[in-house]
């Protein structure tokens, strides 16, 4: 049987207490301090005491938890983050435009159904403006659909609400 190893209790390289004591996250690093001294250290200089590398603070709003971050990692985080709000509004903006044209293709749909404007799908029978044409009838054509279905939607729960009171 293999001896169980009994791993000491971290102990602050400071103040010598047990309570709270966090390892510094620096690559290669490993010195231990409490939250207290902590604080005190980073106050004075933004350098590890045990390494003397410097270091980056990350402060929550309640004050309380203090974290010690590798520069270089700092600025990987802030890149990413940039980046990733950069991809998410360009995906924003592509999904928005598509709503816009599908909701144009369904309008000029419910405008061809309704015999709203040229009876073409494209309007190029009306000749040099066929495009003002067609976004005109398309969007026409959406706000009669979306009409249509608000009269539909209140209807149906006219009827369903008097048949739950029945």
């Amino acid at each position: 049987m293999d001896p169980l190893e009994i791993k000491p209790q971290l102990e602050c390289h400071c103040c010598t207490s047990n309570e709270c004591v966090f390892i510094c996250e620096l690559d290669n690093c490993e010195y231990p301090l409490c939250s207290t001294c902590k604080e005190k250290v980073l106050e004075i200089e933004h350098k590890c005491p045990g390494c003397r590398r410097n270091i980056v603070v990350d402060i929550e709003e309640d004050g309380e938890n203090i974290y010690l971050r590798n520069k270089c990692c700092y600025y990987e985080y802030k890149i990413v983050n940039y980046l990733f709000t950069i991809i998410t509004n360009m995906i924003i903006i592509i999904i928005g435009v598509f709503l816009g044209v599908l909701s144009l293709l369904v309008g000029r749909i419910i405008s061809i159904i309704l015999a709203i404007g040229p009876g073409d799908f494209w309007c190029e029978s009306t000749g040099q403006y066929y495009i003002v044409e067609f976004i005109s009838s398309a969007l026409s054509g959406f706000l009669i659909g979306v009409f249509i279905l608000c009269c539909c939607g209140g209807l149906f729960r006219k009827c369903v609400s008097y048949e739950l009171d029945d």
